[in-house]
């Protein structure tokens, strides 16, 4: 069964290259992604406010023992544009995590299913001072460049503080 979640962030097209030699993660979904252990986990929801209005997010990725991942995040709009990805690779550093996946339904028609879509966030603990950070998501990106994303974990795109909400990265 796919856990279907609400991520509601900004959506930006930010061109990033295919890497074609890039690793390939398996996409393992079920009712335990939650509880895995010693994999990483990133997972969040809370809301993002831009001149446009308020967004919401809501994503889970979880890194296996056996590195293959799962996961899934939803991008909504304040006008009712979504997008929804699974999670197809997730990264962690200390209190940053990765997320990447393949785009599988949306109602915008300027995204394109199946296409690549990517993004981070920062924990910056418990109490929201600092807030918690999330960047704006790519998406209309080629194969390969989630999994290059991982790899490479930049931070090149446009972050935003999260006004109301937890990112959680362990």
């Amino acid at each position: 069964m796919t856990h279907h979640r609400s991520l509601l962030l900004p959506v930006l097209a930010v061109a990033l290259s295919a890497c074609a030699d890039a690793p390939t993660a398996a996409i393992v979904d079920g009712p335990d992604l939650a509880v895995v252990a010693p994999g990483h986990l990133v997972a969040g929801s809370g809301h993002v406010t831009t001149p446009a209005g308020t967004r919401e997010f809501t994503f889970h990725a979880v890194e296996r023992p056996d590195g293959s991942v799962g996961g899934s995040y939803k991008i909504v709009l304040p006008n009712g544009l979504f997008f929804e990805a699974d999670v197809t690779c997730t990264a962690v550093e200390t209190t940053t995590g990765w997320v990447g996946g393949v785009i599988r339904a949306t109602n915008a028609a300027v995204v394109v299913v199946g296409s690549t879509s990517m993004f981070y966030v920062i924990d910056n603990g418990e109490g929201g001072n600092p807030a918690d950070v999330v960047s704006i998501a790519a998406f209309n990106q080629p194969e390969g460049a989630d999994l290059e994303f991982c790899a490479e974990r930049p931070l090149v795109l446009p972050q935003q503080s999260v006004t109301e909400g937890n990112v959680q990265v362990r």
